[in-house]
């Protein structure tokens, strides 16, 4: 009979190959919507899907509908991470329509709204 010490050792043995195979297998993913998206598919989408509500570019200062928020009131609200971006496009909101979007198009999107973020907006503006 085994000490509950050794078993721990052994058990954390069996456990190392899996681990590092689960490791590499993270770091062959994209970081984050920045690498895997593209801000150009993502600005033709967003004027498909959103402008008809929504401010969609910088240059605009008001949505078409005043209860949207602009874009780039979204993009530079702190803390507003491509985590949170992808939360608010998968989560219903009052008043908005719910879009089936694929991952790639989720990630597309994010990818413009992180650039209206580097655009030069002042943050929650």
């Amino acid at each position: 009979m085994s000490s509950p010490h050794i078993q721990s050792v052994r058990n954390m043995k069996c456990a190392a190959p899996f681990l590092l195979v689960l490791l590499a297998s993270l770091a062959a993913l994209p970081a984050s919507a920045e690498e895997s998206g593209d801000p150009q598919r993502g600005l033709t989408l967003v004027r498909q899907v959103c402008s008809e509500c929504h401010a969609i570019q910088v240059q605009q200062l008001r949505s078409p509908n005043p209860r949207s928020p602009t874009f780039s009131d979204i993009a530079t609200t702190p803390g507003m991470t491509a985590t949170g971006l992808t939360i608010a496009l998968t989560t219903p909101h009052a008043g908005m329509p719910m879009f089936r979007l694929s991952s790639q198009q989720r990630a597309d999107i994010i990818a413009y709204f992180l650039t209206l973020r580097q655009s030069g907006s002042q943050p929650g503006k």
